[in-house]
């Protein structure tokens, strides 16, 4: 059962590094993002989802965690992350952080007690095989990096050991341990302390990286499935309100294992990707562009009945740390009907900060292991002073701001602006309860006009080349002051229209 409060939510992603850097070190911080909490406020935003800010040698952007526990020095203070706690909730804004449960760094102090090479409590805690001379396929395993005679596994790159939950089909019996194995239980056990910890501080929920790659030789994830169930509903009898929202894109599974929500990630094979993202150069055009309209209602509906199915919710993203800005790839009208479908189509939205501004991609070389993602984590562009405003400092920052690029105190001057399109479309987002369920239509058509209905709602895109007669008598809002013109919708343009 989903919690209640995520119905109506919508979701604004911090990368605290890259916000706002309140003492002038080049760095984002906590502090910064509590300077900026009313910015989120009037954007109407109610939810902020922050990337994670523990002690992390930040091989892998703070997903490589040396401590669960610890606010990293970089960011400020436990204080700090408490009075931005205080701060938001006191303004209604709710705060999910982000959950890593399938790997901690290498430098985590209970991943070098498991490399001891003597035998200890926590020896189990992490994925070893039994001889360092034995090369396992298809398994990935670091060897000679370690005093224990054993090779550990990784959960993605070569400094992120992965937890040991166990493995659904063993394939190795003299190192695999079955998941129902006692001894695969400390990994849950980490996972249900840190929870508790935080969700004691004050946090609201979790966003959780890498859901689904949890126990190994799981290739339907039962098993996942089950060691997830068994973590959330033990957090679930303190924390009943707690919401989860899951890095998996398979909501059946996902909230079968007690999600709140399932990202709709940027993958090839999902609607997010069809409706924007999608080239030529892959798999067709994107719908924005003119491609395959009835796939990407196909996928639509099979998310959307997924979730109904499991009485939870999906979220749509405009973008997030790990994949390309949306205004890279959509421009001008496309990027505003984007926005119009974001807020519209079933689910809980989720905005990447500066994409509300239309901030793009940048080559750069990799930081902190970003590499091509390091493009899209550039520093928030607050005004046009020194560093677009996002740090005081004369010495280096954390990226490089781009000096030709959008800023927020020019949009919110410009009522046209994208920024402030998007302020409006939040408000028609809550003022309308049929866009916070799961109920959708969409008219069977073949001529580049996509029209959905949201129960008292029509939505009708554009994406012919040819002017679209329609009755504006109940018209909510378009995406732009020019896409009705003699009563007709013009090409590239949306509305929203009550029944």
């Amino acid at each position: 059962m989903a919690s209640n409060w995520i119905k109506d939510a919508l979701f604004y992603e911090i990368y605290p590094i890259s916000y706002k850097d309140s003492n002038g070190d080049g760095l984002g911080d906590l502090k910064g993002i509590i300077e900026k909490l009313d910015y989120v406020k009037d954007l109407g935003f109610n939810a902020i989802w922050l990337n994670p800010f523990y002690k992390s040698t930040f091989k892998d952007g703070g997903y490589d965690v040396v401590d669960f526990f610890k606010v990293d020095r970089r960011f400020g203070s436990m204080k700090d992350f408490e009075n931005l706690l205080k701060k938001a909730h006191s303004l209604d804004i709710k705060i999910i952080i982000d959950l890593i449960p399938g790997h901690t760094s290498e430098e985590h102090p209970l991943f070098l007690e498991s490399a001891k090479p003597e035998r200890n409590e926590y020896s189990d805690m992490f994925i070893w095989n039994a001889n360092i001379w034995d090369y396992e396929r298809p398994y990935i395993l670091i060897s000679g990096r370690h005093p224990r005679n054993g090779s550990f596994m990784v959960n993605y790159f070569s400094h992120q050991p992965a937890l040991n939950y166990g493995f659904n089909r063993i394939t190795h019996p003299n190192w695999q341990l079955h998941y129902t194995d006692s001894r695969t239980f400390k990994a849950r056990q980490l996972m249900k302390d840190i929870m508790k910890f935080w969700m004691k501080k004050g946090v609201d929920g979790f966003r959780v990286d890498m859901a689904d790659s949890l126990v190994k030789n799981d290739e339907e994830k039962e098993a996942t499935i089950e060691v997830w169930q068994d973590i959330i509903g033990e957090v679930k009898k303190e924390y009943p309100d707690v919401v989860l929202v899951s890095e998996w894109a398979y909501p059946k599974k996902a909230l079968k294992a007690g999600f709140t929500s399932d990202f709709v990630l940027d993958h090839r094979d999902n609607f997010t990707h069809y409706l924007a993202r999608s080239t030529m150069q892959t798999e067709g055009l994107s719908v924005l562009d003119g491609g395959d309209q009835k796939r990407f209602i196909n996928n639509v509906m099979d998310w959307v009945n997924q979730a109904k199915e499991q009485n939870g919710y999906i979220s749509m993203i405009s973008g997030n740390h790990d994949c390309p800005r949306i205004a890279t790839m959509n421009e001008g009208d496309k990027l505003r009907i984007f926005y119009m479908m974001l807020f519209t189509l079933p689910g809980v939205p989720f905005v990447y900060y500066g994409d509300e501004i239309g901030m793009k991609h940048r080559n750069l070389h990799s930081k902190d292991g970003g590499y091509q993602r390091t493009g899209d984590r550039t520093p928030m562009q607050w005004n046009n002073s020194k560093n677009r405003g996002f740090s005081t400092t004369d010495g280096e920052l954390y990226l490089p701001v781009d000096e030709e690029e959008c800023n927020v105190e020019d949009q919110l001057k410009d009522k046209n602006s994208l920024l402030n399109y998007i302020k409006e479309m939040i408000k028609v987002r809550k003022h309308y309860s049929s866009l916070s369920n799961n109920n959708i239509r969409f008219e069977d058509r073949d001529d580049k006009i996509l029209v959905y209905e949201r129960d008292d709602l029509y939505v009708i895109v554009n994406l012919s080349n040819h002017d679209l007669p329609v009755d504006t008598t109940n018209l909510v809002i378009a995406s732009s002051n020019d896409a009705i013109q003699n009563g007709k919708l013009k090409p590239t343009s949306s509305i929203i229209l009550r029944k």
